[in-house]
């Protein structure tokens, strides 16, 4: 394989990693570019293409490892969802959309930290530490996708 027939195979194969379903691809497409990924690898390698043999997709989805990932990714997904609901409903109380007069002073506030404490305690989750880690994990990815504000303004004195 000569360079430049390798830098277009790792460019396809980047291409193909990017197909997930967390980039809104569906299953059936994550699992083609996961197949077209290994293809891929083997080229690269230099090694013969292994035989395409016959296989049920339906056998691919009953087995346990891809049900123990459909399960995380959803209980992931459930929780961070859960995590945003109640994030915004404690922003919205501590400081609701509206337009601040002139001149009113303001305290900026870190969302991460306020919400760490406040949702402890409504998830119940504030003696556990593997909880308290989860749940910091999920609002700073809320707040890396732009799904949470990094911080806030609260209005200070009347």
């Amino acid at each position: 394989m000569t360079a430049d027939e390798r830098e277009h195979a790792l460019t396809r194969l980047r291409a193909m990693m990017a197909h997930t379903v967390a980039n809104g691809c569906t299953p059936n497409e994550e699992l083609a570019a996961a197949r077209q990924i290994g293809r891929l690898i083997v080229q690269i390698d230099g090694a013969d293409l292994p035989p395409d043999t016959p296989y049920s997709l339906g056998d691919e989805r009953q087995s346990p490892d891809y049900q123990i990932q459909l399960e995380k990714s959803t209980l992931e997904g459930l929780f961070k969802s859960a995590v945003q609901e109640l994030s915004l409903g404690h922003i919205n109380t501590l400081s609701p959309p509206r337009q601040l007069p002139p001149g009113q002073k303001v305290e900026w506030v870190g969302v991460a930290d306020m919400l760490q404490g406040h949702l402890s305690m409504a998830l119940g989750i504030s003696g556990s530490r593997l909880g308290r880690e989860l749940l910091a994990v999920a609002i700073e990815e809320l707040i890396q996708d732009g799904m949470l504000p990094d911080r806030l303004a609260v209005p200070v004195g009347p």
